[in-house]
This record gives structure tokens, C-alpha cells and sequence, in this order.
């Protein structure tokens, strides 16, 4: 199984602290955002390789900071209104290195706690598309990321991407499990939606098309993307929250 961690963004919300690194190599408890990730992928013993997308403005800090441990690619970007955005990105580097899946789906920007060996674990015991899901009971926070409507089973019957009315308080950060026919559906959906940015987006077009189930976390996620997130992610690591 490969990996790939979106990290192309331009984080231009949180200038000037990304103005001239990238958000998911700011620090956090002594190491990069990402390399939290990265670590737990690592540490599940099922990923083979991990593929880390940047754009070319940051390139070379992924290179310096990923040395051995990841392949970075570079999608050419060189600013924020050229960027691809995470679908177009998902796409590309499918393409580019020829995955076929299954394949491990993340953005670079969240933190999580004792997540990754729980929702492997659910996986290989029975192996189809499945994406995160946890109860967040904040109303603002729902507003800031894709929330589900779950059906038997746990199967995905809709997910909405940062909605102003949540249907549910399932909250479904970008992190996915996808099988091969799951990224197969990468380029119709592009060919159709192609100004497409976000991955919940593309999740919900799949779920009427294909089976996508839901996997309940038994942890913690902070989605340090945002100002508010990173300011608090220092004590998140240290304090275990």
C-alpha cells in the first residue's frame, strides 16, 4: 500500500507565518506538522511508500526536510492562483506514479492521536473504500470541514463539505482508505467538476457511485490548518487533549 499526503497549498489564510514556508512544515512539539503524520503512517507497518505533493514554490523544503523518508513531487505550481487544488493533485500523482491502490489519502495540515492503527486495523480485516469519522458536537467546527450522513453499516450516504448547516455531527477529516476502483473515478469526476479543489467534493460524488464506508475514530484530530488550530496545536501534543 502507497500513501500520498497533500501538501501543495499556499496557506495564504495564516500569513504571515506561511509566507515563506509551508503550513504543514510549521512546528509543532518540535517537529514539522506533517512529520506527525507522517510518523503514525509509518509506525501502522502497512505503507510501503509515501508520496508528499508540494508545488514548486516549497519543493525544496519538502526535499530538505523528507530526505529519505518520502518521495516529494513537484506539481509545478508556482502560486496560489495556479494551484491545482487537492483533487487535481490526487489525480496527478495517481497518475504520475502509476498507483493502482489501495491507497492511504491525507492532508499534510491535521494532527491526530491514536487514530492510524484502529482505522488500518478495520481496513485489512475487510478491505473497501473507507474514510474517518468522528462526533464533533461544535457547531463552528462542523462549519469547518466535511460532515457525513451515515446509513447501515456505517456506509457514507452523503458528505458536505465545510456546510453553514450540518446535517449530522459527523465530522470526516481528509483522511481515506481507497481501493482501485475508487481512484478510477478520479478523472470523470474531474472531467465534470474540473475546478474541483476540496476531497470531500470528490468523496461525495463517489458515495452514490461506489460503496464508501465510514470508520468511527476512537481518538483525537485538530485540523492545524487553520490560525486558531495551529495556535492551539503546541498544547494539543504536549497535553494529549
Amino acid at each position: 500500500m502507497k500513501a500520498i499526503v497533500l501538501c501543495a497549498g499556499f496557506g495564504t489564510r495564516m500569513y504571515p507565518l506561511t509566507e515563506n514556508r509551508a503550513k504543514p512544515l510549521l512546528p509543532v512539539a518540535g517537529k514539522p506538522i506533517v512529520e506527525h503524520l507522517v510518523d503514525q503512517i509509518e509506525a501502522t507497518g502497512s505503507v510501503s511508500e509515501i508520496l508528499v505533493v508540494t508545488n514548486a514554490r516549497f519543493h525544496s523544503q519538502f526535499v530538505a526536510w523528507g530526505k529519505t523518508r518520502v518521495q516529494v513531487l513537484n506539481d509545478g505550481a508556482a502560486s496560489d492562483a495556479t494551484r491545482l487544488g487537492a483533487v487535481r493533485d490526487l489525480a496527478w500523482a495517481v497518475d504520475t506514479r502509476a498507483v493502482r491502490g489501495p491507497l492511504l489519502v491525507a492532508a499534510g495540515d491535521n494532527l491526530f492521536s491514536a487514530t492510524l492503527p484502529a482505522f488500518f486495523d478495520d481496513y485489512l480485516a475487510s478491505p473497501r473504500n473507507l474514510i474517518l469519522r468522528y462526533r464533533e458536537t461544535n457547531p463552528n467546527e462542523l462549519k469547518r470541514t466535511g460532515v457525513a450522513e451515515i446509513g447501515d453499516a456505517g456506509r457514507l450516504l452523503s458528505l458536505a463539505e465545510k456546510p453553514q448547516n450540518p446535517v449530522s455531527e459527523w465530522a470526516c477529516p481528509a483522511l481515506y482508505l481507497l481501493e482501485a476502483d475508487a481512484l478510477g473515478q478520479l478523472e470523470p469526476y474531474l472531467s465534470k467538476h474540473p475546478r474541483a479543489d476540496a476531497l470531500g467534493g470528490f468523496i461525495s460524488w463517489l458515495a452514490p457511485r461506489l460503496a464508501v464506508f465510514t470508520h468511527e475514530m476512537r481518538g483525537n484530530r485538530l485540523d492545524a490548518g487553520n490560525a486558531e488550530g495551529y495556535a492551539r496545536a503546541e498544547s494539543w501534543i504536549k497535553n494529549g487533549v
